[in-house]
């Protein structure tokens, strides 16, 4: 990339090594954001730059990167943030976050004239799949989450038991979360706990027939994203940063309360209580029910969220937003 007079002169200050669980949304970010800056504008060394982009959970954020303008790219899923995060995104000279929900949650504790919405993109690897009825085999739901409760793995649990789906032949439920290591078969239930490559990953989308997206609150919803960039029906809560991308046009929203809960942080110990959202179980039932019943209008649905995540939703897009955003507010 040649060098121009006018471009921002950006370093690189952050890296997620970790790809699965509650880090993939961070190590997908960094990677992909930095690949596509990286085609708009060259990265400098830290001595040599002007601006530095830190993709980071607020409790990574320890000391602000010296002698450029900090830009930290962070999000949360609560209504409310814990102390050492609100602390620390007080060292930052400009927020970034994912979704709108974000930025009106970080209002409270960070000037909204200083922070912007740079939504995720999906990779076009994620491949739009046009599917049929299967007559001949399980009808797959698909849900892919950490194991916590945000992600909603104890909603489906609780539909798939109680629902009319656990060992009917007609169904099948695949559970994709991480640090199992094992593939596990019971009843009509796959329990899948390995690392898969991207291929694997995106495999496992096109061999879906439903989405399962039961969260209690998303900083953006990558997960659901990529989903929809494939044409898969999804099922999701009308709440948090998918509603930046996600509505009743492209998918199939369920009703939700808010109410008092916890959001875990695996691997580090913490929780914070907080405002969480807790989706309508018999309505995700009823919205799975609907969608085996009329596929052909379930499918055409998944085709306009692929054209909508496609079209609007790429790394390409949000490279060039950041960069823009750092051109103008920037050093």
């Amino acid at each position: 990339m040649a060098e121009n007079e006018k471009d921002p002169k950006i370093f690189w200050g952050s890296a997620s090594k970790m790809n699965s669980g509650n880090a993939y949304g961070y190590f997908v970010h960094n990677q992909m954001l930095k690949e596509y800056i990286g085609r708009i504008v060259p990265l400098y060394e830290h001595k040599d730059a002007k601006n530095a982009i830190i993709i980071v959970s607020p409790e990574f954020y320890i000391n602000k990167t010296p002698d450029v303008a900090n830009f930290l790219f962070t999000m949360f899923e609560g209504t409310t943030l814990p102390k050492v995060y609100a602390d620390s995104i007080q060292k930052a000279d400009f927020l970034l976050t994912p979704s709108t929900w974000v930025k009106e949650r970080f209002s409270a504790y960070y000037p909204s004239e200083r922070t912007f919405v740079v939504n995720h993109g999906v990779s076009p690897d994620f491949t739009y799949k046009k599917r049929k009825y299967p007559h001949k085999k399980p009808f797959r739901f698909l849900w892919i989450g950490a194991p916590n409760p945000r992600k909603g793995f104890e909603e489906v649990s609780v539909i798939w038991k109680h629902g009319g789906l656990f060992n009917n032949p007609r169904f099948e439920l695949y559970l994709k979360t991480t640090n199992l290591n094992t593939l596990q078969t019971r009843g009509n239930v796959i329990l899948d706990g390995r690392n898969l490559s991207k291929k694997e990953l995106i495999a496992l989308y096109h061999s879906a027939h439903c989405f399962l997206f039961p969260t209690r609150g998303e900083g953006f919803g990558l997960t659901l994203a990529e989903a929809m960039r494939t044409g898969l029906p999804c099922i999701s809560p009308y709440y948090s940063g998918v509603t930046d991308f996600f509505d009743g046009i492209v998918g199939y929203t369920v009703d939700h309360k808010l109410g008092g809960g916890t959001v875990e942080f695996r691997g580090t110990g913490m929780k914070e209580d907080t405002t969480i959202c807790y989706p309508n179980v018999d309505e995700i039932a009823n919205r799975m029910w609907e969608i085996f019943n009329n596929y052909r209008e379930a499918l055409e649905k998944g085709r306009r969220a692929s054209v909508r995540i496609a079209s609007r939703f790429t790394w390409e897009r949000s490279a060039q937003t950041l960069v823009d955003i750092i051109r103008e507010y920037g050093g």
